[in-house]
């Protein structure tokens, strides 16, 4: 099966502005406003109520304050992929000048209850997008979406209760591994190609949309089939809004939901909880891949990570109905697949020319509204689909470790500062984020020493980039209060993210293998004392040479580094007698500016003397001095288990 590599070749180490900058370490004082970097005067809540949930069979709309009172207004609606005339922000749909659905009448300044039935002819009310609108046609309110939904399922947890934070990338097939390092948490690239079967397809020569009719039928193995006439497929399928989707279970010899299934399973039977990253290529065959679900100008190169495209009513509807079709299948008490809860929509969309392509090369890129409205109807559809089967189903949004600096065309902080204002205004929900940390420069052992080096690095909200070493300003960010989802910080994933060694053939291996094992006990202490952190998906169990570093807890021949002992004990009561080694490898220097020596802190120069003295590497808001060990040692093991 192929593998996903992330080609370090391509990412750009952030340009080096200044090596004596004035490190944020304990020494110095610096005020940091907590809501520094965020402007918070962006965002005026309305003066009035406009909300939607949904039971199992309606609708509910709240509507108060809206309008000047003794006016009338229609509450209408409309598909997540169409816009109201006058609507500013479209993204790339071509349906901006829609006729709604008249729903009611509406008097303006009154607070009233609308109740409907949830099926409007099939299609699901929680995938409309509700307004407020004049007798002149001016949008009073709206868009708002459905925030809240009776789920289908409402089971307990079907997992057992993570022991701990930790997790490991899994190589995306099943290995015992993961069990071994103790870990409750891994994830799996889920390559989606292939997988949707095409209900029509673009005939470019009449430039018509042609149905294609399936013959359904059964395999000597008592399968589902769907065959065209052509070709035969073990399948399966799910009736969304009026309509009947269908998904392959395998197809020839490239990735399938049937090995999914398989390795999702094993890994649920285990105890832990596996993260899907939803991947798409645009294959470029509409036969084997709806034309439709992958923006036209990504299409020539099939390599290519893209963003699927949901700014069509196909596209839409086919993204709705597959995830729908996952959630149902992963969420289910006794599900023979196995249960998954989180998915992370693409890899890093920042880096949209490399990651998520939604234009073509040659193409200038879409303003940052209209990029985050791509991605946001898509994470919305997702978000409403998984819910709409189990409640705790969570969509997480993937960013690199730039943060106010960007990678390529949009900074992380960029879009996720619009995003916020954006659902603020349409209905907020619980999302997530799928962070990538690394060090500034990702294959530097010492990143902790490194990252100090950067003047644009720092503790602030404004910091260029987020790194294992101010890995708290996501927590800082994540408690302004526009940022919190009912009152509650929201959760981030650390789906992507390790600390390499040099190769194993490398005069440097010796000392860089234990820099590694030290950067990663730094990197795990200090996500158990940040509340938003829910797991950390260390990244990678095995090197990848191709990516130009050494992440891998072992080498390409099998061979455990220090770092593997070191994580499989990090969350034990063996916690420290394993880390401690390794202590001594984490050393830096402050520039105390032009004419004076730096100042060096380490174990040997009697500065530091636990990990804790590491985690202040830059002057923050985040309160260190409550370090709580018992955020760390949560898993308890015989002593016969202790390095047999």
């Amino acid at each position: 099966m192929g593998k996903v590599y992330k080609f370090l070749s391509l990412l750009i180490i952030l340009p080096l502005l200044g090596l004596f900058a004035l490190s944020g370490c304990s020494l110095f004082e610096v005020d940091w406003s907590i809501n520094d970097g965020f402007d918070t005067e962006e965002y005026i809540p309305p003066d009035y109520d406009f909300s939607v949930s949904a039971s199992l069979d309606k609708i509910n709309v709240v509507v108060s304050n809206v309008g000047e009172y003794g006016e009338s207004a229609t509450l209408v609606a409309l598909p997540i992929y169409q816009y109201l005339f006058g609507e500013e922000i479209t993204g790339l749909s071509e349906n901006n000048n829609s006729t709604p659905i008249e729903l009611s009448s509406y008097e303006c300044g009154t607070s009233q209850k609308f109740v409907f039935d949830r099926y409007f002819d099939d299609v699901d009310g929680i995938y409309l997008k509700y307004y407020v609108v004049s007798a002149e046609d001016e949008i009073l309110a709206g868009p708002m979406f459905c925030t809240e939904i009776e789920s289908i399922y409402q089971h307990e947890d079907p997992l057992p209760e993570a022991k701990s934070i930790k997790g490991v990338m899994c190589e995306d097939d099943y290995t015992d591994a993961v069990k071994d390092l103790g870990c409750s948490y891994t994830e799996i690239n889920f390559v989606m190609d292939y997988m949707i079967a095409p209900n029509e397809y673009y005939n470019s020569s009449t430039g018509k949309v042609e149905q294609i009719t399936y013959i359904e039928g059964e395999n000597d193995k008592g399968e589902f089939t769907i065959s065209d006439g052509n070709e035969t497929w073990a399948a399966e399928y799910i009736d969304y809004n009026g309509q009947r989707y269908y998904f392959r279970l395998d197809v020839g010899d490239v990735v399938s939901l049937r090995h999914y299934d398989e390795i999702i399973k094993k890994y649920t039977d285990d105890g832990i909880r596996v993260t899907l990253i939803m991947l798409l290529h645009n294959v470029n065959n509409p036969f084997l891949q709806p034309y439709y679900i992958c923006y036209p100008a990504t299409a020539g190169d099939s390599s290519a990570l893209v963003q699927l495209n949901t700014s069509n009513m196909y596209g839409a509807n086919y993204w709705g109905a597959f995830m729908e079709f996952l959630a149902k299948r992963y969420s289910a008490e006794n599900s023979k697949y196995g249960n998954v809860q989180t998915y992370v929509l693409g890899n890093e969309i920042d880096a949209s020319s490399t990651w998520n392509k939604i234009v073509a090369p040659n193409q200038p890129p879409l303003t940052l509204e209209n990029y985050v409205e791509e991605y946001e109807r898509q994470m919305r559809i997702a978000d409403l689909a998984t819910k709409k089967y189990y409640q705790i189903n969570q969509i997480l949004v993937s960013i690199t470790h730039y943060w106010v600096q960007a990678f390529e065309e949009y900074s992380p902080k960029a879009i996720l500062d619009y995003m916020t204002l954006k659902t603020l205004k349409q209905g907020n929900y619980d999302y997530g984020f799928a962070i990538h940390p690394y060090g500034v420069d990702l294959g530097d052992p010492e990143f902790w020493s490194n990252d100090l080096s950067y003047s644009s690095m720092n503790g602030s909200l404004n910091t260029s980039s987020i790194t294992w070493s101010n890995l708290e300003v996501i927590q800082l960010y994540l408690e302004q209060t526009s940022k919190l989802i009912n009152g509650k910080v929201r959760s981030v994933y650390l789906t992507e993210g390790g600390v390499s060694s040099s190769s194993g053939n490398s005069e440097m291996f010796e000392k860089t293998k234990n820099q590694q094992a030290a950067g990663i006990a730094y990197l795990y202490y200090k996500s158990t004392q940040l509340s938003c952190i829910k797991a950390v998906i260390y990244y990678r169990l095995v090197d990848a040479p191709l990516e130009n570093a050494y992440f891998g807890l072992c080498t390409p021949e099998g061979i455990k580094k220090p770092a593997y002992d070191v994580y499989k004990y990090i969350d034990t009561q063996y916690s420290f007698e394993v880390s401690d080694p390794y202590l001594k490898y984490i050393t830096w220097t402050v520039s105390l500016g032009p004419g004076r020596p730096p100042y060096a802190f380490g174990q040997e120069i009697g500065n530091v003397n636990s990990y804790k003295d590491t985690m202040k590497l830059f002057a923050s808001k985040f309160d260190w001095s409550n370090w709580n060990e018992d955020l760390i040692t949560t898993r308890i093991i015989e002593k016969e288990e202790y390095l047999e």
